[in-house]
């Protein structure tokens, strides 16, 4: 069974499996979760295959029996790069690290005439004045006020605030994955202010729900993981987004509705999962990870990748890619990078 004939939602289940089982955090209750899933449908099984498969594939870096643990390149990369839940806890402005933020941060916002859902720039902040912000490569975890999660992935800025009428989060750029109070079962699960992720070009309301939401230079990404969020445009125009859907905004507003990209949201836990991806497509993303100008030839561009690889050490990830692949990488003076044919 090739990957196109695979059951898209065994598919997603399965990685979604595989990058929970190689956090390094996955509990035994978890463990035997999974394998009643596997169980429970051969679509099931045929789509974990599938994903462990392409990941050994990559590099034969785990010793576990096939089939039994994620092998390969993302379990051992992943034991690596992704913090442990006590290291997380105890690490609260490092990567991964969750910061817990007061009250204190968001209160006055109205009286200082900031109206969370205006287009201009006037009432937030500049993007390098933002209330949060993460480098490149650079991760970050923050509890809000109300019980919701925000994490920031690399080089991401916004503004954060709370006031009687409203839960505004003003994304600047980069990309945020909101977990709202309501889909956490936290404390806040019933504030009734509305929670929205405000962009240059959209507003994104959540409904109850697990989002992503990326700002581009021209467009701005939103990708629904669970519940629903509404999103409207500059123009006006509004479509309510629904579990396992994504949709791209751009300057002449909104485009066709998709189904979400298998591990859209791998990234939180530290990788990037592909099948059968274009090598540049790859190499682009983890260029967002890594200082420097890292590129792809375009004599190799179109080369297939399938596997798990670490967005936290983006030169273990080049390595593994050399050694499954007929390419090289080379290297100038550690700022210019290039991913090329591999001569001879």
């Amino acid at each position: 069974m090739t990957a196109a004939e695979l059951d898209p939602r065994a598919k997603r289940e399965a990685i979604d499996w595989f990058v929970r089982l190689s956090s390094g955090s996955a509990t035994d209750r978890e463990r035997a979760d999974w394998q009643a899933w596997r169980a429970a449908d051969p679509a099931h099984e045929q789509a974990w295959s599938r994903i462990d498969g392409v990941s050994r594939a990559i590099g034969d870096l785990s010793a576990g029996p096939p089939g039994e643990v994620p092998g390969a390149l993302a379990a051992s990369t992943l034991r690596r790069a992704a913090p442990r839940r006590r290291t997380v806890l105890r690490s609260l402005a490092g990567l991964g690290g969750t910061v817990s933020l007061g009250y204190g941060l968001y209160a006055g916002g109205r009286a200082m005439g900031w109206d969370p859902l205006r287009d201009e720039l006037g009432g937030w902040s500049a993007g390098l004045l933002a209330d949060l912000r993460t480098g490149v490569g650079e991760q970050r975890r923050v509890a809000l006020p109300d019980g919701s999660v925000l994490t920031l992935n690399t080089a991401s800025a916004v503004d954060v605030r709370f006031d009687t009428a409203m839960r505004a989060i003003r994304l600047h750029e980069g990309e945020v994955h909101v977990e709202t109070a309501h889909a956490r079962g936290a404390a806040g699960a019933n504030d009734p202010r509305p929670l929205v992720v405000a962009t240059r070009l959209a507003r994104v309301r959540a409904l109850g729900t697990r989002f992503l939401v990326r700002a581009e230079e021209d467009r701005v990404s939103v990708a629904v993981l669970s519940g629903a969020v509404e999103a409207r445009t500059r123009g006006g125009m509004l479509e309510r987004i629904d579990a396992h859907e994504q949709v791209a905004i751009g300057a002449l507003g909104l485009e066709p509705v998709r189904p979400l990209a298998a591990a859209a949201d791998a990234w939180v836990e530290g990788s990037l999962i592909v099948d059968n991806a274009r090598l540049d497509e790859v190499i682009a993303e983890l260029s967002r990870y890594r200082r420097g100008r890292l590129r792809c030839d375009p004599a190799v561009a179109g080369l297939r990748v399938s596997g798990a690889f670490p967005v936290r050490d983006v030169d273990q990830a080049l390595t593994a890619l050399s050694a499954a692949l007929p390419v090289r990488v080379d290297r100038w003076g550690g700022f210019w990078t290039t991913v090329k044919a591999r001569s001879g």
